[in-house]
């Protein structure tokens, strides 16, 4: 991809003349990825956080059977990011310790997550010290040039964006707590556009120079927001009380959870940085070109209403499953096992039975009830050799889109309390 310099002004006009930035991303995805609207638009979201503040990365892990299309779809939207990007198919604990990398505007791609812990529970093991504290500080013995073992302290600094795939739904609540749960769309309806769109392929002679031209716009767009990034503070979200009562409280993981679904708010209203106020930072910030340094504008970014709401759309599905921590195959076949449990509620339900009602496969099917049954949805007594299924008390949990009315006098008696005024 070349690389094109742009200056400021330039950046932000190119910026305002589209009209809605993750609607234009899912345009130019289009040549590669059909379908999976959201999810494009969500895996960029993680790939812009890499620039911005620690708190606000995201980092998501995509759950979904063999073959349905996980790698395909990230190696894709890492494509305009690929400089950025560290790409693994495994890695040890030792080579992370000693990698000496600053991770911060990173990502690292993980493919196929499958190693498990002693639980067989899908982990991020040492990872997880850098996604949550953005440190990890190792004390070992180690030989110097002597050949002597000599104390030694490793250090490793940064949040990358971590981003993986894996056919486990099984994982650790830590890894959970630190993630969003996404899964690739498994419908007939998209495994039909995928058929066409491969159909397409092998039928045109000029196949890939669309995406040519598209991949090229997506790095030009890249670039710009990891540029005008640096003239960001903080991005705040000043109506947070109009939100408070739609957040479920029942669930204790939503102390983890909140944050999460803030930062992708955030993170859009970045995207939207164009049509938000932005109030200016006194300190103001530094950089340096030709060896001079030059003061850059500094600002704290307003996210509005409308990003709060665009994230749960955006995030509709991967927001469920990270609330819930199961996925949506596991939450669509619920249906199906209380349609038939309602038929019969003193006798619970079988996964043949269920399999039967679904057509999925019975491993397939043993597999969704159990991760029910793990998360507390479901119940379970054995009968010979196999189970009989019954609902819990537990149910889904959701955040719903409402209309949040959020006036400018509002907004001024905010920024009044913050100490802070529009220009």
């Amino acid at each position: 991809m070349q690389k094109v310099e742009h200056n400021s002004k330039e950046k932000l006009q190119e910026l305002a003349r589209i009209d809605n930035i993750l609607d234009e991303v899912v345009r130019l995805y289009n040549p590669k990825i059909k379908g999976e609207e959201n999810n494009i638009k969500f895996l960029f979201c993680a790939c812009i956080s890499k620039n911005l503040a620690r708190d606000y990365r995201l980092h998501v892990i995509i759950t979904s059977q063999s073959s349905a299309g996980k790698s395909n779809l990230v190696n894709t939207i890492l494509e305009p990011f690929k400089e950025d990007v560290l790409d693994f198919t495994e890695y040890t604990a030792a080579f992370l310790n000693r990698s000496g990398n600053d991770m911060d505007g990173l990502i690292f791609k993980m493919e196929q997550m499958e190693k498990t812990n002693d639980k067989k529970q899908v982990s991020l093991g040492t990872m997880k010290f850098m996604l949550s504290e953005g440190k990890m500080r190792i004390g070992l013995v180690d030989k110097n040039e002597k050949g002597q073992n000599t104390p030694k302290t490793l250090e490793v600094n940064g949040i990358p964006v971590f981003i993986s795939t894996s056919t486990n739904h099984n994982m650790d609540p830590e890894t959970i707590n630190r993630t969003f749960q996404m899964q690739v769309d498994e419908s007939e309806e998209q495994t039909k556009r995928v058929i066409t769109h491969v159909l397409d392929k092998y039928s045109s002679i000029n196949y890939g120079t669309e995406w040519q031209t598209n991949l090229q716009k997506l790095y030009e767009i890249s670039q710009i927001y990891k540029d005008t990034s640096k003239q960001f503070k903080g991005i705040y979200i000043p109506f947070s009380d109009k939100i408070r009562d739609m957040i479920p409280s029942v669930n204790l993981t939503m102390r983890r959870d909140l944050p999460k679904i803030l930062n992708l708010t955030c993170v859009i209203a970045f995207l939207n940085l164009t049509k938000r106020k932005k109030i200016p930072f006194d300190g103001g910030q530094y950089f340096y070109e030709n060896l001079k340094a030059n003061k850059m504008s500094s600002y704290y970014l307003i996210a509005e209403p409308e990003d709060f709401k665009q994230a749960l759309k955006i995030g509709g599905e991967t927001i469920r499953q990270t609330l819930n921590k199961i996925n949506s195959s596991s939450m669509e076949i619920y249906k199906t096992f209380m349609k038939l449990f309602n038929d019969n509620p003193l006798g619970g339900v079988t996964v043949s039975e269920v399999s039967k009602e679904s057509q999925k496969s019975q491993n397939r099917t043993g597999e969704l009830l159990k991760q029910l049954y793990d998360m507390g949805f479901l119940s379970r007594t054995k009968e010979g050799k196999e189970f009989r299924y019954f609902p819990t008390e537990k149910k889904f949990e959701n955040i719903q889109a409402e209309d949040i009315d959020f006036t400018e006098e509002e907004l001024d008696l905010w920024l009044e309390s913050q100490g802070l005024k529009q220009e």
